[in-house]
């Protein structure tokens, strides 16, 4: 992801892509309350790890750091996943 070149002069590139992925994490999170209130706390937590996990995903595909693959995300994701089976089970 390219930063427009004014904005660049305020502030380095990565402080921007920061504020961008802050912003978006926002709006996951106000899902995640949502999710929460609605179906408890085990799809709370599969919901959460799998948004983590796909964020993650793509910071490493827009920062060009590591390679970005589903299965990191998968097993990012899986803890939550897993956690929601126990609580459904319990």
């Amino acid at each position: 992801m390219r930063v427009p070149e004014i904005l660049t002069r305020v502030m380095p590139a990565d402080k921007w892509l920061h504020i961008a992925l802050g912003i978006v994490w926002l709006f996951a999170a106000m899902v995640s309350y949502w999710v929460l209130q609605f179906f408890g706390p085990g799809a709370f937590l599969a919901y959460h790890t799998t948004t983590f996990a796909l964020l993650y995903e793509v910071n490493q595909a827009v920062r060009k750091e590591g390679q970005p693959d589903p299965l990191d995300a998968a097993a990012t994701a899986a803890p939550g996943w897993l956690a929601w089976g126990v609580l459904a089970a319990a």
